[in-house]
């Protein structure tokens, strides 16, 4: 069995989203402040803490609102059930698969409450709501009249207070088919269903070696306890058996010699003479606990040469990170292994598993990750496989890249209504399900080797070439320098990468699904017919860029048609594509960047005499004769007197004037002014 679903609602960011979970491991990306956190912590509070608790910081932004509304219900005499209805709850839901074949199905046979025959799916709901009869304790002593923005605020400032007593959490057993079939089932039987550990970003490993740490060493202590249980592996159980024993041998030669001398520091109560003591004396004993020893007074170390151990702090902090994720991965198992009753499923969050690895050990452990599982439960003999799934969350562009489309969860934040901030959570297996196999397995690769972060960005650059790539930074610092009231590209979060137009088409589908603000500029590639060879935009009857084709392939795509084609047409949602138009009206066009360059900037050139036709002209047969990548350094680095060609420049701007409605600040400020001291909690 496995989970195929989690749902949330209400919980922070994640006001309403579905995550479906891959078999092994499920890779959360996003930007920063886009949810991610957010899914570990309410899977934490309904399955760790022993009685789940929620303030109102933790309900999402857009059910504020449904507060006032139950209490302008209850203000107007509406029925108790439907006030109910009105008020907010947070809702954690577990959808899970396994096959109806099995002769048994353990702990989760306790939740089927179905009776179809066909039906594969078992659904938990675990949620944080209003205990029954507590509606006029919730809305006591508010005011009957329209709530202002002062009594609204009077009123959350009542609801923190408030809800941490009238709220509880209720666990049941659905029906997947018929929602009214419910069972209702405690904590414990959710916890022994699933179980549930946490690898979070190991901020602790950033130390300097003026000081020690031991953040390896305190794993061992959760390797103990798991080996001592009655229920653990029998040959953990005779590990931690010696272990105990080791320690009795010690204790023993404690109490003959060490408590023998110690006893003699003591006073005797009769030097004293306090009366009432009746003779009585103390005597001092010293014990040892396994626990206490591993906990307190052992230290993972590294092996030196001649015998000397290098303390934890004296590794790099890549190789401590890796060992340490390792370990907890074991201490999961063993304590799996070490319930009397074994879980359905395990599932594992690590959070961030990047920090302090090279790129290439990131790439590794991703891949790696699954297979720990299968090599625990082969190495120890396991009678069963461990049913773990891990979601992983990251920032890494090596670590998503080289997961695989069908593995990533994209969490994107978006601003409904009013601005109020929440993550929609997009499947790329369902996202890319029409995307042509061919393409997915370019686009991937393509990722991969240029370790493209294009899951992290707030806006994208898709360019032609080397020139293009080395310019571009400069052509923007020039236009924010030129037009100071523009929104700065140079403080968004930019990626921008080199395509070419032969391949820029295939990246539509995913940056559509991502929603992702992106400028593509190509070039006009004007040839004298289809198929024919390359020649000056005024020769040409045709272009040989398939971008073109793609964007227009509805539409006249003939070179005369792009040249008269306006912006309304080059804009399709997130995308707005850039291609070559003459600097003037009647001037000439450029067929590439470089002789578009050449004919923006004609004095430099030494191409401003003649007509439109001879400037073309000039300009192709300096083109053919120019290195590309020297003349992007001369005129990047040298010679910066230019000006920008103006296709580029009106791409720019479009991007620009997109505003940054994504950026973090914007986005925090326009969720607090919703509910200004309730909100600052939303921080993914």
């Amino acid at each position: 069995m496995h989970i195929h679903k989690v749902t949330v609602r209400n919980f922070r960011l994640l006001a309403d989203v579905e995550l479906v979970l891959e078999k092994e491991t499920t890779l959360v990306v996003g930007r920063n402040n886009s949810g991610k956190t957010s899914l570990s912590e309410a899977i934490r509070r309904f399955l760790v803490e022993q009685t789940p608790k929620f303030q109102i910081e933790d309900f999402s932004n857009t059910s504020y609102d449904d507060f006032c509304e139950a209490l302008k219900a209850k203000k107007v005499g509406r029925q108790e059930d439907e006030v109910r209805a009105l008020i907010p709850y947070i809702e954690l839901r577990l959808l899970f698969r396994y096959d109806p074949e099995l002769p048994e199905l353990g702990p989760l046979s306790d939740f089927v409450v179905d009776l179809d025959p066909e039906c594969n799916e078992a659904q938990v709901v675990a949620r944080y709501e209003l205990s029954d009869g507590a509606i006029e304790k919730l809305f006591a002593d508010q005011p009957a009249d329209e709530l202002t923005d002062e009594a609204r605020l009077a009123f959350f400032q009542v609801l923190r207070e408030r809800i941490p007593d009238l709220f509880v959490a209720k666990i049941w057993a659905e029906d997947p088919n018929d929602h009214t079939n419910r069972k209702p089932m405690s904590v414990s039987a959710l916890r022994t269903l699933l179980k549930s550990g946490f690898v979070n970003a190991q901020r602790g490993l950033d130390d300097n070696t003026s000081r020690d740490t031991d953040v390896l060493a305190k794993v061992l202590e959760d390797l103990f306890s798991a080996a001592k249980s009655p229920t653990a592996d029998q040959n953990d159980q005779l590990v931690a058996g010696a272990l105990q024993d080791a320690v009795r041998d010690i204790q023993l030669r404690i109490k003959d010699n060490f408590q023998g001398e110690l006893q003699k520091l003591m006073p005797t109560l009769q030097t004293f003479g306090y009366p009432g003591l009746d003779g009585s004396e103390i005597e001092a004993e010293t014990t040892l606990d396994v626990e206490r020893l591993l906990s307190n007074h052992t230290k993972v170390k590294y092996a030196g040469h001649h015998g000397i151990l290098l303390p934890e702090s004296y590794n790099g902090l890549g190789i401590r990170k890796l060992i340490f994720i390792l370990l907890q991965i074991v201490s999961f198992y063993r304590n799996f292994r070490a319930e009397s009753s074994s879980p359905g499923v395990h599932l594992v969050f690590i959070e961030e598993p990047e920090a302090h690895l090279h790129p290439q050990m990131q790439e590794v452990f991703i891949r790696q990750v699954s297979r720990i599982a299968q090599q625990l439960s082969t190495q120890d003999g396991a009678p069963f496989p461990w049913p773990v799934q891990f979601v992983v969350s990251t920032h890494s562009s090596h670590i998503a890249n080289a997961a695989g489309f069908e593995a990533i969860r994209y969490f994107l934040p978006t601003s409904v209504d009013g601005g109020v901030r929440q993550t929609k959570i997009k499947d790329l297996r369902e996202g890319l399900r029409e995307t042509p196999e061919q393409h997915k397995r370019f686009l991937h690769q393509y990722l991969t080797l240029t370790r493209c972060d294009l899951f992290f960005a707030d806006k994208a650059v898709l360019i032609e070439g080397t020139s293009e790539r080395l310019l571009l930074p400069v052509i923007i610092s020039k236009l924010e320098e030129a037009e100071p009231n523009l929104p700065k590209l140079s403080s968004q979060y930019m990626t921008i990468m080199e395509v070419g137009g032969a391949y820029a088409h295939i990246f539509f589908d995913l940056l559509d699904f991502l929603e992702l603000r992106t400028l593509i500029i190509t070039d006009l590639d004007s040839v004298v017919a289809d198929g024919g060879a390359a020649c000056p935009v005024h020769e040409g009857t045709a272009t040989s860029n398939a971008c073109l084709k793609t964007w227009f392939e509805d539409d006249d795509y003939s070179l005369t048609a792009l040249l008269a084609k306006d912006d309304t047409v080059k804009v399709k949602e997130f995308r707005h594509i850039a291609f070559q138009r003459p600097e003037t009206e009647g001037g000439p066009c450029g067929r590439t960047f470089e002789d578009a360059f050449m004919l923006a900037n004609p004095t430099m050139f030494g191409i401003e005499d003649g007509q439109s036709e001879d400037q073309a002209l000039c300009a192709w047969a300096k083109l053919s004769r120019l290195k590309k990548s020297e003349f992007a350094l001369k005129y990047a680095i040298d010679e910066t007197g230019w000006t920008a060609p103006g296709y580029i420049l009106d791409g720019l701007r479009w991007l620009a004037g997109v505003g940054i409605q994504d950026s973090d600040t914007e986005i925090v400020q326009n969720a607090s002014a919703h509910v200004p001291e309730v909100t600052a909690a939303h921080d993914g």
